[in-house]
């Protein structure tokens, strides 16, 4: 009986091992910050919260404490987590032991596309902001500098306002998707955070202002509801009209002054902080044309 000498056997392969972490593409680590801020803000001061790549895409959060979180506790924080990280765009799938980050949703950019134009429409009414400004949020002129009162009724305003917040998370992340009908929902998301940002602005450069005014009036007299009831009542009229602090050229009154009412300190120091806000200080507001040129009255048949 003859026997086939045995194949020689291949030797075994080593697989290389990587010592030390595995490199970040720039835009997920972009993303693993705006999603560490927004859970971070979601999540108890005690609570350290943990952020990584999930290896077959997306990102995976959980709650990185010694000591475990009862059951109960951490499903309910990782759900509130996802309903914030969401409200961005992304698909999220939480349970009791993580939350997972995928990728963007039409169904979730559609609904912050709604969210966004439900703000801006808030954010249309200015009577709220300008009664907390008069009322400088419960301060006293006499207990603090006036600089220091308004810029801590700026602040509280600024707070109450929530999205300036929640649009600062989102600095330094370029979103974008290789698919068109997301890439377009992202645009139109981008434009709309725009323009809130641009109206949370208005309400704070009014609170500034008209904070200002009430310190300014109440240095004069030393009665602080007095200074309170005139700068509201002055900023009233400006208010429901906001038009100056739109940049609307069609509502600014005409230079000759023959019409325009009488603008209290209020509201000429609002005018004078957001003047041409909004529109291209490159481009004059009318232009006369000249004789002889082109659209003047000697060319006009």
């Amino acid at each position: 009986m003859s026997i086939e000498p045995r194949a020689e056997i291949a030797p075994e392969r080593v697989l290389p091992v990587w010592e030390g972490t595995v490199p970040v593409a720039p835009e997920t680590e972009a993303q693993q910050r705006v999603v560490h801020r927004i859970c971070t803000r979601v999540a108890p001061d005690d609570l350290e919260i943990g952020v990584a790549e999930l290896p077959p895409g997306g990102l995976q959060v959980w709650i990185d404490t010694p000591m475990p979180v009862g059951g109960r506790e951490s499903w309910v924080l990782h759900h509130r987590m996802a309903r914030e990280v969401s409200l961005v765009g992304w698909h999220c799938e939480a349970d009791a032991d993580r939350l997972l980050v995928l990728g963007w949703s039409a169904a979730c950019l559609h609904n912050r596309v709604r969210l966004l134009q439900s703000g801006l429409r808030r954010l249309s009414d200015f009577e709220h902001t300008a009664q907390r400004a008069v009322q400088l949020e419960g301060q006293n002129p006499d207990d603090q500098p006036a600089a220091e009162v308004v810029a801590a009724t700026r602040a509280s305003i600024e707070r109450r306002l929530r999205w300036p917040e929640r649009l600062a998370e989102l600095d330094g992340y370029d979103r974008g998707s290789g698919l068109p009908h997301l890439q377009l929902l992202l645009a139109q998301v981008v434009g709309l955070e725009a323009k809130v940002a641009g109206a949370c602005e208005e309400h704070l450069v009014m609170a500034r202002v008209l904070a200002g005014a009430v310190c300014e009036q109440y240095a004069r007299h030393s009665d602080l509801r007095r200074a309170q009831r005139d700068v509201l009542a002055e900023s009233r009229r400006w208010v429901h009209a906001s038009s100056m602090i739109r940049g609307s050229a069609t509502a600014r009154p005409s230079s000759s002054g023959g019409n325009r009412p009488h603008m209290g300190l209020a509201e000429r120091r609002i005018a004078a902080s957001v003047i041409n806000h909004g529109t291209s200080r490159g481009t004059p507001a009318a232009v006369t044309p000249r004789a002889g040129h082109p659209g003047s009255a000697e060319d006009t048949p």
